[in-house]
């Protein structure tokens, strides 16, 4: 059905929600139901207290899904199942999800124990918890030096025993504060091998990451 014209909409994001007493205060407005429709970006499924919700839209999920991260499948099943979960506080409340991945999601949705196992067997032997992963990010003004710097380190770790390089090159958002940015990320079974290669490649280029949990 068309959705009614004098709906009350309030913008839900890092843009408009800059300091805690905004989150407050717009939290309290769509509890007391002075606003009608919150639209906004992941903020909204952040374990924030939500009354009555009777219908939560979901898009863009696929993005999520689609990310160079090892946990791309947990991170995007995860906020669903949130999300799902808040809504469903409500009797009657109806969730509908924009996606090319259907067949994944209805698997795992009502089965999180299932999507577990599942994933521990995909990760075993390539990711965490059964490898431990590193990333060196190299960045500098001159896009030329910060790449030459990855290619030097590159070289010497090809030599190293119990070390493996995953993957290497520039970084999903290739340049932040006049930086370009590559780099190069290695898995080992032992953290004590992963910080002995990096102790070989040391430069002031590069910044160090042990246990990653953010790719881009």
């Amino acid at each position: 059905g068309k959705l009614s014209e004098n709906l009350r909409v309030q913008q839900f994001d890092r843009d408009i929600i800059t300091t805690q007493n905004k989150l407050i205060k717009v939290l309290e407005a769509f509890n007391k139901h002075e606003i009608d429709l919150l639209v906004g970006t992941q903020m909204l499924s952040k374990g924030h207290d939500y009354h009555d919700i009777t219908l939560a839209v979901v898009m863009g999920i696929d993005n999520l899904l689609s990310q160079s991260d090892y946990r791309a499948r947990e991170k995007a099943l995860s906020l669903l199942v949130q999300i799902a979960g808040r809504s469903g506080r409500k009797q009657n409340a109806t969730v509908i999800v924009q996606s090319f991945n259907e067949s994944f999601f209805r698997s795992y949705l009502d089965d999180y124990e299932k999507f577990l196992i599942d994933e521990l067997r995909i990760r075993d032997g390539r990711y965490p918890p059964s490898k431990k992963l590193s990333r060196l990010l190299y960045a500098h003004k001159n896009g030329i030096k910060a790449k030459s710097e990855m290619e030097r380190a590159l070289q010497q770790i090809e030599q190293m025993a119990n070390v493996q390089i995953v993957g290497y090159g520039a970084s999903p958002i290739e340049k932040i504060a006049d930086k370009y940015r590559f780099q190069i990320l290695l898995r080992s079974d032992k953290s004590t091998d992963l910080i002995r290669a990096i102790k070989h490649v040391k430069s002031p280029l590069c910044e160090i990451d042990m246990d990653p949990i953010e790719f881009t």
